[in-house]
């Protein structure tokens, strides 16, 4: 479903240029110690977002996920991962406030304990992962969502391919959706995407984007979208002590 291409491993980012697409993974399960660092980087509104999740594993996680968000953000502008501040568009999608006056742009998106974040110059990005589940009934939703060439496709598959390539219509879609930033009031019916392990231009009301299959890891689904064409991708491995690095 996606190219098999190296996470490289890195200590920090390295310089993000115009027409750069950096796409970082992460493993959110990390030690007390690590977890007690990176909350201390959150704004008290996060820290109590965080206190109100009840599924076991569910606040470190947000820590986690928000903490190393922070860390990146922090590392690619030259400050400390608790000076960055943010700012929320209408359907609540995070950017950066405009202290800061730049042009990074970025997203994240967490599933059972593996992160993926994303950043790009002057540009509308949208990353989203999910853990592949062989018990999800995929059909059901996809004939409720998905576009009819898409559930085609997906009928023409044996049942186990067909959950599989479910997640990859999924990830694709969704991430198209978190780069456009208005949340639920695009249909996800409303657009097609191709299940190709290659990059993939989507051509939706008179624009074009640009949506990267990933394999963020073993039994996992990932996309990337960004807006416009002619992106390099490049793929980061997130150190569990990346909390030095800025």
């Amino acid at each position: 479903m996606a190219t098999s291409l190296p996470w490289l491993p890195a200590a920090k980012p390295p310089a993000l240029a115009e027409k750069e697409l950096d796409v970082w993974r992460a493993s959110l399960g990390l030690s007390p110690e690590k977890l007690e660092n990176l909350e201390a980087t959150l704004t008290a509104e996060e820290k109590e977002r965080a206190g109100k999740f009840l599924v076991p594993g569910a606040r470190e996680s947000f820590v986690a996920a928000r903490g190393i968000l922070r860390e990146l953000l922090g590392a690619y502008l030259g400050i400390g991962a608790g000076q960055v501040k943010f700012r929320f568009g209408a359907q609540g999608k995070p950017f950066l406030a405009a202290i800061h006056d730049s042009p990074l742009s970025f997203n994240m998106s967490h599933s059972h304990g593996m992160g993926l974040f994303a950043f790009a110059e002057s540009s509308e990005i949208g990353v989203d992962i999910e853990q592949v589940r062989t018990d999800f009934k995929g059909m059901e939703i996809a004939s409720r969502f998905f576009s009819e060439q898409e559930i085609t496709e997906l009928k023409k598959l044996p049942t186990l391919k067909a959950n599989e390539a479910f997640f990859g219509y999924w990830t694709r879609k969704e991430a198209y959706v978190k780069a456009h930033g208005e949340g639920l009031s695009i249909p996800l019916s409303s657009f097609t995407v191709s299940l190709s392990a290659q990059e993939q231009l989507l051509e939706v009301e008179g624009a074009a984007w640009s949506c990267f299959a990933l394999e963020p890891a073993t039994g996992f689904a990932g996309a990337l979208v960004a807006r416009g064409e002619n992106w390099r991708l490049r793929r980061w491995e997130c150190a569990a002590g990346m909390a030095e690095m800025g």
